[in-house]
């Protein structure tokens, strides 16, 4: 295997990575009792920001005015993401949120083409449509009632607009910028973005117990720096439209982990759909770490 080869399956390695992180811990957001999803964002953004940023300048990095340039459309769409999609869990059940927000490749792959120079192959499309039947298998084959709500899921929807968002900025950022000093970059303005909205809606940021202060904690270090610092290495190295394809497999790990963790029910159909949105991806995984890479690297070293 060439050097290309080898530098993309690690990027589809990476990619893969950080859909099972972010999928197994959406989970702990249901877990905290008495925040909203602004307040945990909130939460969440500072923590990464203070870790993501402090690790950067200690590894010799610097801020500059490039750098948040660069970063500022991504910060703002991955503040409203983050924000929106906690709420969104909060609202509806774990299996909904994450469904409703993996539908983001139907507007990835409009898009791709046009913003990247990305052609879509005819067999990963129709692998696309294949896992995307399955994810709508997962969310339609759900047992009735539950936690799932019409708010809930219109919040899921805006988050699914600012997911879609926040990855094209991502891939537009990272041709220029480097993943880590990207990651900071992008957390110093998500901070500045979230913090006036918490402080002007009055809610309370007050943490109740220890236990909600160290979900908080795991989900901004384990969901978010380093499932964010795994998934922009990746956007240097895979086109767009197979990234975005792979988060199909966020709502299986997440209805998964929630079944487990949370005694969320889960059907036979779910399960079906489960199967056929890992078999889809794999599929379609296999072919790209195959073909000759055509995506540009960035100028950026890492």
């Amino acid at each position: 295997m060439t050097s290309d080869g080898r530098t993309r399956v690690l990027g589809l390695a990476a990619a893969a990575s950080a859909v099972v992180v972010w999928g197994a811990s959406s989970v702990l957001v249901k877990e905290i009792d008495g925040l909203n999803g602004l307040v945990i964002g909130f939460h969440r953004m500072w923590i990464g920001a203070a870790l993501t940023g402090a690790a950067f300048l200690i590894s010799g990095g610097r801020f500059s005015w490039r750098l948040l340039r660069l970063s500022f459309a991504g910060g703002v769409a991955f503040a409203l993401d983050i924000v929106l999609f906690f709420s969104a869990l909060q609202e509806t059940s774990v299996a909904n949120a994450t469904i409703i927000g993996a539908m983001q490749p139907v507007l990835v792959l409009a898009i791709a083409g046009r913003m990247f120079g990305e052609r879509a192959h005819l067999r990963d499309l129709f692998w696309a449509a294949v896992a995307i039947d399955g994810a709508v298998i997962v969310v339609a084959g759900g047992p009735s009632g539950g936690d799932a709500s019409l708010r809930g899921d219109l919040l899921a929807v805006a988050a699914l607009i600012a997911w879609t968002w926040y990855f094209v900025a991502s891939k537009q950022a990272r041709i220029q910028l480097g993943s880590f000093e990207y990651l900071a970059g992008l957390s110093v303005v998500a901070v500045v973005v979230v913090t006036p909205v918490v402080l002007l809606s009055g809610e309370s940021i007050a943490v109740p117990t220890a236990t909600d202060w160290m979900y908080i904690v795991i989900v901004a270090v384990v969901n978010g720096a380093l499932g964010h610092f795994l998934m922009n290495w990746a956007h240097a190295h895979v086109p767009i439209a197979v990234t975005s394809l792979m988060t199909l497999g966020i709502p299986v790990f997440a209805t998964a982990t929630a079944a487990i963790f949370i005694d969320e029910p889960v059907t036979l159909l779910q399960i079906a759909g489960m199967a056929v949105v890992l078999s889809a991806l794999a599929v379609v995984v296999v072919h790209t770490s195959r073909r000759e890479p055509e995506v540009v690297e960035p100028h950026a070293a890492s």
